[in-house]
């Protein structure tokens, strides 16, 4: 049967500046995997969907210091991927390889990681980074015949882009309008994702917050003082400040989240089924990203699929207190003139476990074990 496209989706890949914040250290794998594709000889649409790049949590690099601005402008979303590529060369590397066939077309999607990606200069950076090739797409939503796919984070209450209003005015420059949440992480959590640089590597979130009693303390400290702030005081203090009014539709939400404990982003399957209902009736494939775990589910003709994360992440056996690493994957879709057919891969890796209390004791160590393991040396670590 005739193959009439190879669409390949992996997502979450979140690659930062090689410091402290950054949790991508599978260069290696990852561009053997685009190099491979690159050699097929059959055009391939390669998206990456969503948070191909950690913005979010990547530094700003000037006058010889790393700091974590809030108010985003185009060029230091630059200045940001430009750290990007010094640390994470050999992927661009790769993806350059793959653009030179011109039959084949890279597809960056938009996640709440990279929301950068709006700004156009930046896509022309990445068009200059990658050689200039014209087969190069940033988009929403990808859409093929009977194929969707997109990040996810439209699905989540607190991470939601809002494409209606991408910018923001501030002292007569254009800034990025991120999520409450977004600038919260900026202001509030970077210090502390530098002090404790592997605890967010580790699942499920409510397993590790039972070993690490006065992480919870401390989330919760941070949080309630800049929720009530939110409200309070910093709305008066940054009066002329747009980032910093408070949407107080989120107060429900946090309090629920404060009380439960909750730390971990939603499972947007349910607000994606009733929202993208209509959808059903006309596509098959739906790939989503955003949530960091392989989920499948087929029925009625319909495939929902996250295939998971690319950074550097584990599954902790509270029993044995094991860091078991997690494995890398793809989804593979196959269009012919008798269907649509689809499989997520697993990427093989050869990997050690963690024992969790060595890791806790000096997490700074093993975000550099495991960074060697993987054959990544970071530049500002």
């Amino acid at each position: 049967m005739p193959l009439e496209r190879e669409i390949i989706v992996l997502g979450d890949i979140e690659m930062g500046a090689g410091n402290l914040t950054d949790d991508f250290i599978s260069d290696n794998a990852l561009s053997e995997l685009i190099i491979e594709l690159s050699k097929r000889p059959h055009a391939i649409d390669l998206v990456l969907n969503g948070d191909t790049f950690d913005f979010l949590k990547c530094p700003y690099f000037s006058a010889n210091q790393l700091s974590y601005p809030r108010h985003i402008t185009s060029e230091i979303s630059i200045n940001k991927l430009n750290l990007i590529y010094h640390a994470h060369n050999k992927v661009f590397r790769a993806l350059g390889k793959f653009c030179k066939d011109k039959n084949n077309k890279l597809y960056f999607n938009i996640g709440n990681h990279d929301t950068d990606l709006v700004y156009l200069g930046v896509q022309k950076r990445i068009k200059e980074l990658l050689g200039n090739p014209k087969n190069i797409y940033f988009k929403q939503v990808y859409r093929y015949k009977n194929v969707h796919i997109e990040h996810g984070q439209q699905y989540d209450f607190l991470t939601k882009i809002n494409f209606d209003k991408l910018f923001l005015n501030y002292r007569g420059k254009e800034i990025l309008n991120q999520s409450f949440i977004s600038f919260g992480l900026i202001s509030r959590f970077m210090h502390m994702k530098e002090a404790h640089p592997f605890l967010e590597r580790i699942f499920p979130r409510k397993d590790l917050l039972k070993l690490q009693r006065r992480l919870i303390k401390k989330l919760t400290r941070r949080t309630v003082g800049y929720f009530v702030k939110s409200m309070l005081y910093y709305p008066l203090r940054y009066f002329y400040d747009p980032t910093y009014t408070y949407p107080r539709e989120l107060f429900r939400e946090l309090y629920i989240r404060l009380k439960n404990v909750h730390w971990d982003v939603d499972n947007v399957i349910p607000t994606f089924k009733r929202k993208k209902k209509h959808s059903f009736k006309k596509d098959r494939i739906f790939v989503l990203g955003h949530i960091h775990e392989k989920f499948v589910e087929d029925k009625d003709n319909i495939a929902l699929i996250h295939p998971g994360s690319w950074r550097d992440e584990y599954d902790l056996d509270i029993n044995m207190r094991k860091l078991i690493p997690r494995p890398k994957r793809y989804v593979q879709i196959l269009i012919t003139d008798v269907g649509t057919d689809y499989q997520v891969i697993e990427i093989p890796t050869n990997r050690t476990n963690l024992n969790f209390d060595k890791v806790i004791n000096d997490e700074l160590k093993h975000v550099k074990l495991v960074a060697k393991e993987e054959k990544f040396h970071p530049p500002l670590i």
